[in-house]
């Protein structure tokens, strides 16, 4: 094999590797997969992505120990709003080690724009009541052995060509605007140094092949 064509061998196998890592690294910022997030909490609604309607639904589950008492709170734009208007699943009381809280409802109307949502969690783990030997009379409250707190926040966007309609006598407020955050993504500008590198090496390659 020639020089040149070991030359032109070598840049063309350092650039398809150098394409592959660049595209299988490249991450898209929206989806519409659910998030579940460590305190136990799962979103199906609203994830992050870009919606087309000014009305979305708050839609997911919670999954808590059972023995542990929790109370959920919702906030849109950093605007407390009240207790998250989930239920207790049914269901889910056979179920030994865990109950489940759920629901759907929509959420306020929203203009055009980014928008947060955060979901507190509150849990709080007490002990049991003692009795005394009639099991009638309680003869030690209970007390509180752990409590945990968690706020878990969603970004997503509104594009609607629908209007909002709010009442003439009410002024309105302009949310503060969060910007979405945006998932880094591969450097382009790591190629040149790639090329730079197999040039050298590609150099030093021809050089320690023996002349014919």
């Amino acid at each position: 094999m020639s020089r040149s064509k070991l030359l032109a061998f070598i840049f063309s196998v350092v650039f398809l590797a150098s394409l592959v890592m660049l595209l299988s690294m490249r991450v898209k910022a929206d989806s519409n997969e659910p998030i579940t997030f460590s305190s136990g909490l799962t979103l199906y609604s609203p994830v992050n992505t870009t919606y087309s309607s000014n009305i979305v639904e708050c839609n997911g589950t919670f999954n808590c120990p059972k023995g542990v008492q929790s109370s959920l709170n919702y906030s849109i734009d950093g605007k407390y709003q009240e207790g998250l208007p989930w239920k207790l699943n049914a269901g889910s009381i056979p179920i030994p080690a865990i109950y489940i809280i759920d629901g759907s409802f929509q959420l306020p109307q929203l203009p055009n724009g980014t928008h947060q949502l955060s979901i507190g969690i509150d849990e709080a783990l007490y002990s049991q009541p003692v009795f005394d030997n009639s099991g009638r009379t309680m003869i030690k409250q209970p007390e509180l052995i752990n409590s945990s707190s968690w706020i878990n926040t969603v970004y997503f966007t509104i594009s609607s060509n629908q209007s909002i309609l709010t009442p003439a006598s009410t002024p309105t407020s302009t949310p503060t605007i969060t910007p979405t955050p945006t998932v880094p993504e591969f450097p382009t500008w790591v190629i040149l140094p790639l090329f730079a590198v197999a040039t050298f090496l590609s150099i030093v390659l021809i050089r320690k092949i023996p002349k014919k």
